[in-house]
């Protein structure tokens, strides 16, 4: 992975935070990782202001205030994808967290050794799931959508609709910015004002492509190549 793979630290304990970020900055220069580093000691604004920015997350599960399980459950509302690692004193709480899809959890005191074997497991499922996504801001905050939830998206003036399999959202942003986050993954534009998912597309009938049960326009000068990139991909999608 070529790209800064960026952690949070979550912990009220200062002396794990530096042991974690220590172990992190190790294994980055001993694999040649690049790692972006952020560490938290309060839980609270860290859910406040998280964007589901972050790649991995270590999360201690007992802390004041709000326990990790459920700053856990706040978290995956806003963002499913990220790793999640728990740090706790005790592995009982481990069970908590097939609840939040938590990947393993970490036993204070932790060992380097240990710590390897469970970094390298998060990198090699960054590896497997390296794929674009869009921030979405909603009555909750934030959401991050995986560019294989969105079908198309659609131009309505200063914004843009994102039709997603969760439902629509409604952004100030321009589809020329969508398309750039989404670059290197299966979509196409069928007309100035459409960024189809190429997955979701059934059919092109004459000058529209069928989009779940939307019929979407395709405009004179990119239906060459939009009829191109659509054979393409079906006949990808045939040989897989």
């Amino acid at each position: 992975m070529s790209q800064m793979i960026k952690i949070a630290i979550v912990d009220d304990e200062k002396e794990c935070i530096l042991k974690l970020a220590g172990y992190l900055n190790r294994y980055a220069d001993e694999r040649k990782i690049a790692f972006e580093i952020s560490t938290f000691e309060n839980a609270v604004p860290f859910i406040d202001n998280f964007k589901g920015e972050y790649d991995i997350v270590f999360l201690d599960i007992l802390m004041p205030y709000i326990n990790g399980v459920d700053v856990a459950h706040k978290l995956r509302e806003k963002d499913k994808n990220f790793i999640l690692y728990f740090v706790t004193s005790t592995s009982q709480f481990a069970i908590k967290g097939y609840e939040v899809e938590a990947l393993d959890y970490l036993v204070k005191p932790i060992e380097y050794y240990e710590f390897v074997l469970k970094i390298a497991k998060a990198i090699e499922r960054l590896h497997k799931s390296n794929t674009a996504s869009v921030m979405v801001k909603n009555r909750n905050g934030y959401l991050k959508i995986d560019a294989s939830e969105i079908m198309y998206v659609e131009v309505l003036g200063h914004h843009c609709e994102i039709h997603a399999t969760s439902g629509v959202y409604r952004q100030y942003i321009t589809i020329r910015s969508i398309e750039d986050q989404l670059k290197g993954q299966s979509f196409a534009r069928c007309n100035n004002c459409y960024l189809v998912n190429l997955a979701y597309a059934t059919a092109i009938e004459d000058y529209e492509v069928i989009v779940g049960e939307d019929r979407l326009l395709i405009s004179h000068p990119r239906r060459k190549e939009f009829l191109a990139k659509f054979k393409q991909f079906k006949e990808h999608k045939e040989h897989d």
